[in-house]
C-alpha cells in the first residue's frame, strides 16, 4: 500500500529547543495522517486505535498524558519504505546542506515519542489523539533520498513568510506487510 506526505519549513540540523522543533514537524503530518484514516483501507487501523479502539491488538500509544496513533505499528506487522524528494533552497553538492542530519531529524518528526521529554511544550494536549506515521523509526527499512535545488517559495501560500531555509519534501511511503494476520489482511494488496 502506498500513499504521500508533504512537508514543507525548516528542518534544523542541531535546534536549541530540539523537542517543540520536532513536535512542529509532527504537526505537520498529523492532519495529514488524520485524513488518511478516513479512507479505505486505512480506515480499518480505527478499530486498534483509542479513542473507540474496538478489537486488539492496541496500537495507540499514551505518552505524556496524550494519545498518539501511529499508522504504521509492529503490532499488525507492519514496516515502511520511505521515497523522499528534498527541494532545499540551497545549491545541490554544497557542503551546508547536511541531508543525513536533516533526515534523524525528519525521522524523529515521523514517529510517535518515545518519553514525556520528547513531547515538545508546543504540542497541543486538546485536540484528541495525534496521528503519526510510524511507532518507532525502526520500522523503516529503505530510505531513498533524491535532493534537489528549490527555485521559488512563492508557490507555498503560509501564514508566515518562509525562512530561506525552508525545505520542500514529498514523501512517497510504502507499507509492507511482514507477516499476514487477520488485522493487517487490508493493508496486503
Amino acid at each position: 500500500m502506498k500513499f504521500k506526505l508533504i512537508y514543507f519549513g525548516d528542518i534544523f540540523v542541531n535546534p536549541k529547543k530540539r523537542a517543540q522543533h520536532i513536535a512542529d514537524i509532527r504537526m505537520q503530518f498529523h492532519p495529514q495522517l488524520k485524513k488518511l484514516v478516513e479512507h479505505s483501507p486505512w480506515d480499518n487501523l480505527t478499530k486498534y486505535m483509542l479513542p473507540d479502539a474496538s478489537k486488539a491488538p492496541l496500537i495507540t500509544r499514551h505518552v505524556g498524558g496524550i494519545d498518539w496513533n501511529p499508522i504504521i505499528s509492529p503490532n499488525l506487522n507492519m514496516i515502511a519504505e520511505l521515497d523522499i524528494l528534498m527541494l532545499h533552497p540551497e545549491i545541490v553538492g554544497v557542503a551546508h546542506s547536511d541531508i543525513d542530519n536533516r533526515i534523524k531529524t525528519l525521522l524523529d518528526g515521523l514517529r510517535c515519542p518515545q518519553n514525556e521529554h520528547e513531547i515538545g511544550g508546543n504540542t497541543p494536549t486538546n485536540i484528541g489523539p495525534i496521528y503519526t506515521l510510524l511507532d518507532d523509526d525502526h520500522l523503516v527499512t529503505k530510505i531513498t533520498v533524491n535532493t534537489s535545488h528549490l527555485l521559488t517559495q512563492d508557490m507555498f501560500k503560509c501564514s508566515e513568510k518562509p525562512s530561506p531555509d525552508s525545505i520542500f519534501m514529498l514523501i512517497d511511503v510504502n507499507v509492507r506487510v511482514t507477516e499476514g494476520t487477520l488485522e493487517n489482511l487490508p493493508f496486503m494488496v
